[in-house]
Parts: C-alpha cells; structure tokens; sequence
C-alpha cells in the first residue's frame, strides 16, 4: 500500500509518496501554508488532487499538541491558525479518504524505531532538529504521549534563565527559527525576507532584540541553514558565535534528556543533520561537561545519526498511519 505523507513545518511542507516499507518517491517541497485554516486544507486538497489514483490515506506530521486518536491540535507549534480544530476533520470533505495525523516528533521517533537508528530499542529518543526541536520519546517499546500529549516539546526547555521570553528557550538557539532569527539581528538582515516571516516578525514583536547597526538600511538576502553553514565554512565571526551558543545548547537539550529519561540511544535528525559537523562539534561539547563533572559511563548519552535525516518525519507519518489502521 502507499500513501501521500506531508511533513508540515514552520518554513515548508515536505510530501512524498510512502509505502509499507518505508520506500519513497516523488518528493517534494512547498511554502508552509500558516496564513490560514483555508490555505491549509488548499495545500493538502492540492496534492491529493494530483495523486488521488495512487494512494490509499493521507499520513500527516505537524508540530503542536495532537491527539492521534481524532486529529485534534491544541497548541503549540507553527500552524496557531488550526489550533482548537481536528486536521483530520478539516480535510475529510475535501480529500475523502482515510488520514492519520501524529506530532512531528513523534513521527520522528517512529520513524526511528520502526526501520531506522533506533530500531530495537525499548527506551530511546529522537530529536528533530528543524524550525524547533522536535522530540520523540520510546518508552517501552512504544510512543509515549505524555499528559494532554505535550510530552518530547523539548523547544521549550530553559536553556538561558536570564531570558524570560522565548530568547531563554532552546528553539531560540538549537533550531532553524532561532538561528536565523539570531543571525539576521547580528548581520543586519531583513527578517521580511526569510522563510517564515510571519513567524519570525511574530518573534520579534515579543522579543524586540535589536539590530547590530539599527540605523543600516537592512539586506535583503536569505539567511537559510545553507547560507549560515557557508558562512561559518568562510570564518564569519558573528555566525562562530551564534553556531558555538547553537552547540552549547544542544548539548544541554542532549544531556537534560539523558538525564531524565535515561534511554539507550538519542537519535538526532531534521534539517540541520544534514551539516556533518554538527555531530563531532556535540559529542565534543557533550565529552568536556562528563570530563569537567567526572560523570560516569552510566550518564553519558549515546548519539546516533538518524538514518532518515530531513525525511525522519515523513516516514514516521506513515508508519503511524500504518499502527493506525491495522498494520500487521
């Protein structure tokens, strides 16, 4: 069987066709539709317009706070013109097939533990590493949910508590968002011009963290992860500052969750996993904390690359859809 999977998030959609083990095809991106309720469900009804003969169901990923059971998003996460409605009831008229819809995270972890880096684990997490950070948690061998199913939102952990806004959390540093959010304050870059704009000018009415050079006519350039990565390639000194607080942070995300959770492996993957070096630079971060606090074996975490990088979510959107209507 195969079904179309969209990966929604905060700066595009990824879909593709998926089948029951796991192959893809047929990839592809869009703008992220955060406008409205409306340009959501155009979005999906489009897609499914043109590969209606070919599929079976409809496998969505998202972030926020989602019931699996009924669709149903609370908060949280990008798409703030959907909360208090199910997505599987907003898009039932307009592609009238069967739709599964699970947390990016947790389709992350799926994804994972099905055919992936964590495969025959019974206690494990996945960390997306996208616009947020997206976490998944197997607990037991299974997908743990967590009250009002807001467990692995690890975007939100306190990284700086001097910052009692969301400069203080760890999306701001460890994730797409913040970093370009970051990096267009440091190098006097439009924020109008980015990918997600509504997001990140919805950032700065709250936070209002000014411009290196305020009075500098802004540039009207990207700063995407393929720009900063460049940047840092070429020795810019602003970008080495806001990449080394980027490893500082996600190294505190990678410890905290060991500490509590003390799962076998932590798989990292998303968009951001693509930049090789980010996983020596972390277990470097991560080795210089267990030396300077003498920690032994028994607390230090053990990384694994996720095998589906930037696609995890896609993948974990099928299988869920798959757990969902009976696989077997």
């Amino acid at each position: 069987m195969k079904c179309l999977a969209c990966d929604f998030g905060g700066s595009s959609v990824k879909y593709a066709l998926v089948d029951d083990q796991a192959q893809m095809e047929e990839s592809g991106k869009l703008p992220a539709p955060l406008d409205s309720a409306e340009q959501y469900v155009d979005t999906v009804g489009r897609l499914y317009d043109e590969y209606r003969n070919r599929i079976e169901g409809i496998a969505i990923s998202m972030p926020g706070y989602i019931n699996p059971e009924n669709g149903y998003l609370s908060d949280a996460g990008a798409y703030m013109q959907l909360y208090g409605n199910s997505i599987i009831d907003l898009l039932k008229n307009r592609c009238p097939i069967p739709i599964a819809v699970e947390n990016d995270g947790k389709c992350a972890a799926l994804a994972e533990a099905w055919k992936g880096s964590l495969a025959g684990c019974k206690n494990a997490v996945a960390l997306v590493l996208g616009s947020g950070i997206a976490g998944g948690i197997i607990k037991d061998g299974k997908i743990h949910s967590g009250r009002d199913f807001a467990a692995g939102e690890l975007s939100y952990l306190i990284t700086d508590p001097t910052k009692h806004n969301e400069l203080g959390c760890a999306y701001m540093s460890a994730a797409m968002h913040g970093l370009t959010y970051r990096v267009c304050k440091a190098k006097n870059i439009d924020l109008a011009v980015q990918d997600a704009a509504s997001i990140l000018k919805w950032l700065d009415e709250n936070i209002r963290m000014p411009y290196v050079e305020p009075d500098r006519e802004l540039k009207k350039i990207k700063a995407d992860g393929i720009s900063i990565f460049q940047w840092l390639s070429e020795g810019d000194t602003d970008i080495l500052s806001i990449y080394r607080n980027f490893i500082r942070t996600l190294a505190q995300v990678v410890h905290s969750v060991q500490l509590c959770f003390a799962p076998e492996k932590i798989s990292i993957g998303g968009g951001l996993s693509l930049q090789k070096r980010i996983f020596r630079d972390l277990e470097d971060e991560l080795q210089s904390y267990y030396q300077g606090m003498r920690l032994g074996r028994q607390l230090h975490a053990t990384i694994v690359k996720s095998r589906y990088l930037n696609e995890c979510n896609l993948v974990g959107a099928m299988y869920n859809y798959l757990l969902h209507f009976g696989y077997s």
